[in-house]
C-alpha cells in the first residue's frame, strides 16, 4: 500500500499437497426390515481458481505496459494519481467446501417413499474483490463512522487498488421434504420442499460473479469482511418442486386405426414454486465519501441508503410491479456515513411455472422391431403467469451529497419467465 512506484514480481509460486478430499458416509436398516432407513455423508470438494483472474491481471499494468504514444518505457518515472491496479493475492488458497447431509426414508407402501433431511455446506476460502486503498474513517462514540470530506486515500499514486484475494465464505442450511412414488402401473410422482437459509460474503463480488440482482459484497476493507455479508444472490427461502409421468390407460384394449391413434399416449409435467432471490437498494454515488470505487459489476462503488423510521425489510416491499418497492421506506443516510440496508435484504418477486408435455409412442414396424416415432406437444408456462424480474434498484442519484429521488425506482421492466410457449415435435428413435 506504500509503494509508489509499480513493480512485477513473482507470479503464483504456492504449491500445496494439502487439498485433502475426505469422504464419509452411512447408512442403517433401522428396524431390519427394508423399509425405515437412516442415512447421512461428509465430504470435502477443493475446486481451482478462476483462471480469468490471472489472464486480465498479467494482461494490464503494471505486469504488462499500456503501448501509447506518452509511454514508450514501463515502469513509468512519475504519473498522476489516477492510476488503479487490480493485485491477486500472493499466496491464494484453493477454495473448497464441505458438504454434508442427514436424512431419514421410510417406505409407506410398496412404491412410495417419505425423506426428511438436512442438508448443509460451508465453503472456505472463496474469492472476492476489495478496494484496499481507501480512506480510514472516523469512529463515532455511538460505534458509527463517519468520513469527512477531502479525505486522500492511503497511497496518492493510486486510486483504486482493487485486491483479488481468497477470504470469502458461504453457509448453507437447508431442510427438505420429499415424497416420491417409483414407476408403477404406468404412473410415477414426485413432491420435493425445501427450507432453506443460503448466506455469503463474496456470492457478488466483482470480478468474480456478474451480480444479476444488485447485491454486491466487495467493500472498502475497515470495515471488514463481514460488512456485506448476506444473503446469496441465489438464495430461495422456500422451493417447491412438483412432477408427475403418466402412462395413459384409456386405449389398452382398441385395435384398429382407433387403437393407433388413441393408444400410447404419456402426460408428463412439471410444476415449481419458489421465493423470490435477494435484492439490494442503492444511492448511484459515493454518498459516504469512502472513495470506494472497484471497477466492474452493478451497483460496485454505490452505498446503500438507510430505511426510513418505521419501516423494514418486509415493510418496504410491495409487490406491485410498477412500484415493487415504497419509496417512502428509504431516506439518504447523512453524508459521509453508511445507510443501515443490508446486502440482499430485500426479497424479489416469486416465481411460480407449470409445463406440460403429451407424447405419442408408436412402433414403425417398417424400419425394425426397434424403431418408435414419437409425436410431442410441449407446453412451457402453460398458465402463461408472469413472473416478473428485478425492479430497479436506485432510489437516489444526482451530483454528490445533493442526491434526489430516482422517479422509476422500483419499476420492473423484464420478466424472469417467458409467455405461455406451445411447440410440436416428432422424433424417430430406432
Amino acid at each position: 500500500l506504500t509503494d509508489r512506484a509499480p513493480t512485477v514480481g513473482p507470479l503464483y509460486q504456492n504449491p500445496t499437497f494439502k487439498n485433502i478430499s475426505p469422504r464419509v458416509g452411512f447408512a442403517w436398516d433401522v428396524f431390519g426390515d427394508g423399509r425405515t432407513s437412516v442415512r447421512g455423508g461428509y465430504g470435502i470438494y477443493f475446486n481451482t481458481n478462476n483462471q480469468q483472474n490471472l489472464i486480465v491481471t498479467v494482461t494490464n499494468p503494471p505486469v504488462t505496459p499500456r503501448p501509447v504514444v506518452n509511454n514508450p518505457t514501463f515502469p513509468v518515472p512519475s504519473f498522476v494519481g489516477s492510476l488503479s491496479v487490480r493485485p491477486v493475492q500472493f499466496n491464494l488458497d484453493n477454495p473448497y467446501v464441505q458438504v454434508w447431509n442427514l436424512n431419514v426414508q421410510r417406505e409407506l407402501w410398496f412404491d412410495t417413499v417419505l425423506t426428511l433431511g438436512y442438508a448443509g455446506s460451508r465453503g472456505v476460502h472463496l474469492l472476492r474483490s476489495n478496494d484496499v486503498n481507501v480512506p480510514t474513517p472516523q469512529l463515532r462514540s455511538d460505534g458509527t463512522v463517519f468520513y469527512p470530506v477531502g479525505q486522500s486515500r492511503p497511497n496518492t499514486a493510486f486510486t483504486t487498488i482493487e485486491l483479488k484475494s481468497s477470504d470469502g465464505n458461504s453457509w448453507y442450511n437447508a431442510l427438505i421434504f420429499e415424497v416420491r412414488k417409483r414407476w408403477s402401473r404406468g404412473f410415477s410422482a414426485q413432491s420435493s420442499y425445501t427450507l432453506s437459509r443460503n448466506i455469503d460474503t463474496t456470492q457478488a463480488s466483482t470480478f468474480f460473479s456478474d451480480a444479476t440482482n444488485g447485491t454486491t459484497s466487495a467493500f472498502p476493507e475497515p470495515f471488514g469482511i463481514d460488512y456485506n455479508k448476506g444473503l446469496a444472490d441465489y438464495h430461495a427461502k422456500h422451493n417447491l418442486v412438483l412432477n408427475f409421468i403418466w402412462e395413459i390407460p384409456f386405449a389398452r384394449n382398441l385395435k384398429g386405426a382407433a387403437g393407433k391413434i388413441l393408444n400410447g399416449w404419456q402426460m408428463a409435467g412439471i410444476a415449481q414454486m419458489r421465493s423470490g432471490n435477494p435484492l439490494t437498494v442503492f444511492v448511484q454515488r459515493n454518498r459516504s465519501r469512502s472513495q470506494w470505487s472497484p471497477s466492474l459489476g452493478p451497483g460496485i462503488g454505490q452505498d446503500r441508503p438507510s430505511f426510513a423510521p418505521g419501516f423494514t425489510h418486509e415493510t418496504a416491499v410491495t409487490g406491485d410491479p410498477i412500484r415493487y418497492f415504497n419509496p417512502a421506506a428509504f431516506v439518504l443516510q447523512p453524508a459521509g456515513t453508511l445507510g443501515n440496508v443490508g446486502r440482499g435484504s430485500l426479497t424479489g418477486p416469486n416465481l411460480r411455472t407449470f409445463d406440460l408435455a403429451m407424447v405419442k409412442n408408436t412402433r414403425w414396424a417398417g424400419l425394425g422391431e426397434r424403431t418408435n416415432l414419437q409425436l410431442r406437444i410441449e407446453a412451457f408456462n402453460l398458465f402463461n403467469r408472469t413472473n416478473f424480474g428485478v425492479p430497479l434498484l436506485t432510489a437516489f442519484t444526482g451530483a454528490a451529497d445533493n442526491e434526489q429521488p430516482v422517479s422509476t425506482f422500483g419499476l420492473i421492466r423484464s420478466t424472469a419467465t417467458s409467455s405461455r410457449q406451445i411447440q410440436l415435435g416428432l422424433r424417430v428413435t430406432f
